[in-house]
């Protein structure tokens, strides 16, 4: 999918950020150079479009920054994006939106608009024969989708998509998480029996 992605420069990066953090489109359009610290990306706002205007809208209270970690894969991609990014702020000189610092933008470096991103998402996804109706958005659920199902806590990734709580990731992504009963069990009996057979009680009495 990232290597047959066209339409806007950086949309391959794009792509690649979306699936690797989960986050949101606007969330991910506003992200500034010094928004990436120490291997993570801190999400601290939101790029929202109107009819009439493109808006960064800041969060209510600083807490509600949320810091999500980038693998290694995400971060080499970042660097050479960066190196892309720099070559159009050589050509447009002073005319470069170089205040703004954004990872993702116009090669002027002015925002991108979020519904633009999203048909060109829609384009590639028809493109790809992907099912019916695809968007951007599958790429938010397949990064939680495969990440509970590999067993990764239910409260990580709710903080890394953001939720307001652990239930409300429980509720959209039960799908991913119903059938790990059985796994559940059989952990346990390989905690139980480290070496592959019964482990005695204490008493000497085999467990039943």
């Amino acid at each position: 999918m990232f290597q047959s992605a066209s339409g806007p420069w950086c949309l391959p990066t794009f792509l690649e950020v979306s699936a690797a953090t989960g986050a949101r489109r606007g969330e991910i359009l506003a992200l500034r150079w010094s928004d990436l610290r120490d291997g993570c990306a801190m999400v601290a706002r939101s790029l929202t479009q109107t009819e009439d205007r493109l808006e960064f809208k800041e969060p209510k209270a600083p807490d509600s920054v949320r810091p999500i970690s980038l693998p290694e894969s995400t971060l080499t991609a970042l660097e050479l994006h960066r190196q892309k990014q720099a070559a159009f702020r050589a050509q447009f000189g002073p005319d470069y939106r170089a205040d703004l610092d954004l990872i993702f933008a116009n090669p002027d470096g002015t925002p991108l608009k979020p519904d633009s991103i999203s048909s060109a998402v829609a384009l590639l996804f028809r493109r790809l024969k992907l099912p019916e109706g695809a968007s951007l958005h599958l790429l938010r659920h397949t990064h939680a989708s495969l990440l509970l199902a590999d067993g990764v806590d239910l409260a990580t990734v709710s903080e890394r998509l953001g939720h307001s709580s652990v239930r409300v990731t429980a509720d959209i992504y039960s799908h991913a998480i119903r059938g790990r009963d059985q796994e559940a069990a059989q952990r346990w009996d390989k905690l139980m029996r480290p070496n592959g057979g019964l482990r005695e009680e204490a008493n000497g009495v085999k467990a039943n």
